[in-house]
């Protein structure tokens, strides 16, 4: 009988914890800064293709820093990018709720932060609680 396979991969830490709360620190600071870049270019450039669609291209690269960074803490790609994809829900919900620019800032970098600290702190237990969701629900 083989094992079983955990059905979103396994935990394999890619870089020391110290080097990865660092890249995790700068994906937090990356995303936030590609957000308020997103939020920026809506009020200075309305009208033109990247103030409105292409928006996009900046949310999803404040994404894939993010589930870069929690890749290279240990996650599985797929689980890496689903969390840094739940992770900036709320930003992109409260991007264009709040006016003031320091505010808009400091509320995208805390909730990152928090949404972050559990992937880059404790990534073997996320995969594990994943897994055994997947497991309990799929199987």
């Amino acid at each position: 009988m083989t094992a079983p396979v955990e059905p979103l991969g396994s935990y394999a830490r890619r870089l020391p914890p110290g080097a990865g709360i660092a890249v995790g620190a700068v994906a937090v600071l990356l995303g936030a800064g590609l957000f308020e870049l997103s939020r920026t270019l809506a009020e200075v450039a309305r009208g033109r293709w990247y103030a409105g669609n292409g928006r996009d291209v900046f949310h999803a690269a404040a994404v894939a820093a993010l589930g870069a960074a929690y890749f290279l803490n240990g996650l599985p790609p797929a689980l890496a990018f689903a969390m840094a994809a739940t992770v900036s829900i709320p930003p992109l919900l409260l991007i264009d709720e709040v006016a003031d620019r320091g505010r808009r800032v400091g509320l995208f970098l805390a909730v990152l932060a928090l949404g972050s600290v559990p992937t880059l702190i404790d990534a073997p237990r996320i995969v594990a609680a994943s897994n055994a969701l997947a497991r309990t629900l799929f199987y």
